[in-house]
């Protein structure tokens, strides 16, 4: 079907105009990505109402490489994916439109997100594996480039860099399964690769985990999670597209799509598993004491990252994907809601915020909306899609289900954390605070409405089985109900009832002090890979600096036999 294609190649092919645009009116290019993603969501939803029956279809005449033709994957996963983050890119790009009205690089920006748009739907609709590792690096340096948007930020452009450097750790690793399956199985076509699995020839177990491992560093999962917190520094909107609501995603779709690889080797499933647990808890520690509104909701993507790989490495291909889109509909929200604070208030720290619930009321309730579902507050969008996971657990083990209903206190807390020191409290009271623009409230009222609802939909759906709430259990919602009672009731003691204990208790030990200053710096991740590049590049730099004699004659001779190594070598077969 035509809409296969055009709901990718319609954004990609248009991004090139956007300079045009801009060059007759430096605003009109917000208004033309605008059409854009609109008619790109509208393409998005009419595939799914249209959708009947699965099939794979190539492109003929158009080959990537060596006969690999482009094909697009229609079923179930990659339609519902497809109209998530259609609609979702929308809505995002109109609250763009009003909250980066007044930056320079308008026509970079909206390029690089409509870019980024085609290329995040283009991985999800690829019907190969070689096809989907082409987009996959296309997001990968739109989201440096806008990470790294306003470049006059030396921050923003150490954060665009960081977020390249570490993502490639897994964008070899899955560029290593990929040539490994092409050479040893002759294609790359996913369904013809899930087909193939246990046959003889592949070492389906290293496959896995080169998959896992490049599914982790997109999806910023312990321990190369280090780059998403960093790339807050990145414009509000980017936050929302791009950290929150799609390509911090791609790791999780990518093992859904590849589940039968995974689920081949108990191995590899449990390590999915572990680290999951792993940085649902690390995510959640690290949220519970960050000071920068920004970074709490960075850290709580990796915590709800975690989840969907905790449900991937049960077995559980739904869990993963309600969640994440789920996930991607309230953290859309949330980071919505906190770049309206962060423009009425010119911070990010939480100490400078609070007591803003009744002078910015429809960014309170669009927050309030998604802490809410977050935390897994009935009958949101969130309840329902961490009820599946659950029920994942309870059927895989009292262990997993009982460290997964721990983590959901601390999301508990780190939710009602974040909206009482936001909203609530003394704060800065006697600042003058304005209500965002309507560019800016009008897509946080579609996504309330959407977080409210969006359960209705994906229950009702036939596309995607099974339905979002056979998994409800008298067991799954106790554990719901006790995690959002647990951590409310200490949030509200610790920032309302006796609002400054907190300081004071952690001030009184140096134990907690510790903790404290360690989940603040990210439990030292960052400061061991900074010492571990530095030892790597000082000792090359040593090495360089010991070659150069500064005597011509020698360099050359060096150069020379260099050339004759390497000519011996290709000679002998080796290169």
């Amino acid at each position: 079907m035509l809409q296969a294609w055009v709901v990718w190649l319609l954004p990609l092919a248009s991004a090139p105009f956007v300079p045009v645009v801009s060059y007759f009116d430096r605003l009109a290019c917000r208004w033309f990505a605008v059409g854009v993603s609109c008619a790109t969501a509208a393409v998005g939803l009419y595939q799914a109402l249209a959708f009947s029956e699965p099939y794979t279809e190539g492109l003929r005449g158009w080959s990537i490489y060596r006969g690999v033709l482009a094909q697009v994957q229609v079923d179930g996963l990659s339609v519902l994916l497809t109209a998530f983050i259609s609609v979702l890119s929308f809505v995002i790009v109109v609250y763009a439109a009003g909250n980066m009205r007044e930056e320079s690089g308008q026509a970079r920006f909206y390029s690089l997100m409509l870019v980024f748009i085609g290329a995040m739907l283009g991985l999800v609709m690829a019907g190969t594996l070689l096809q989907l590792y082409l987009f996959w690096e296309v997001v990968g340096i739109c989201s440096a480039l806008l990470i790294a948007f306003w470049t006059g930020n030396a921050a923003a452009r150490r954060a665009g860099m960081k977020a390249f450097l570490v993502t490639r750790v897994g964008d070899i690793a899955l560029l290593v399964a990929v040539v490994t399956l092409l050479a040893t199985l002759g294609t790359t076509s996913i369904t013809q690769v899930n087909a193939s699995v246990g046959s003889a020839g592949v070492n389906w177990v290293l496959i896995g985990f080169l998959l896992l491992i490049g599914a982790m560093g997109k999806s910023a999962q312990v321990p190369f999670h280090v780059w998403l917190p960093d790339a807050m520094e990145g414009p509000t909107p980017v936050s929302a597209l791009i950290h929150a609501a799609t390509m911090v995603n791609a790791g999780v779709y990518l093992l859904v799509r590849m589940s039968p690889v995974l689920a081949y080797s108990s191995l590899v499933s449990g390590s999915a598993l572990v680290v999951g647990i792993v940085s649902l808890f690390v995510g959640a520690a690290c949220a519970s004491v960050a000071d920068d509104l920004k970074r709490v909701l960075a850290y709580s993507t990796i915590s709800q990252l975690g989840l969907m790989f905790a449900a991937v490495g049960m077995g559980s291909q739904a869990g993963a994907i309600y969640q994440l889109i789920g996930q991607g509909l309230f953290k859309a929200l949330a980071f919505m809601a906190a770049g309206s604070v962060i423009e009425a208030l010119g911070t990010r720290k939480l100490d400078m915020m609070g007591d803003l619930a009744g002078r910015m009321k429809y960014t309170y309730v669009a927050f309030l909306a998604a802490m809410l579902a977050m935390a897994g507050f009935p009958p949101l969008v969130g309840f329902w899609t961490k009820e599946v996971v659950l029920s994942a657990a309870l059927a895989h083990g009292g262990a997993v289900f009982a460290l997964i209903a721990l983590a959901s206190v601390l999301t508990s807390f780190y939710s009602f954390r974040a909206l009482m020191r936001v909203f609530h409290g003394t704060g800065r009271g006697g600042v003058s605070v304005a209500e965002s623009g309507r560019l800016m409230v009008a897509p946080m009222v579609a996504l309330v409405a959407l977080v409210a609802v969006a359960w209705v939909v994906l229950n009702g759906q036939g596309i995607f089985l099974p339905p979002l709430s056979e998994s409800v259990s008298v067991t799954t919602v106790s554990a719901t109900a006790a995690a959002l009672l647990v951590g409310f009731a200490t949030c509200y003691l610790a920032y309302q009832a006796r609002p400054g204990a907190p300081a004071r208790m952690v001030s009184s030990s140096g134990l907690l002090r510790g903790a404290v200053q360690a989940l603040s710096e990210g439990l030292g991740f960052d400061r061991l890979y900074s010492a571990a590049f530095v030892a790597v590049t000082a000792g090359l730099s040593s090495l360089a600096v010991g070659l150069q004699t500064g005597d011509l004659r020698k360099n050359v001779a060096m150069l020379f036999a260099l050339l004759v190594v390497l000519l011996a070598l290709a000679v002998a077969g080796v290169l």
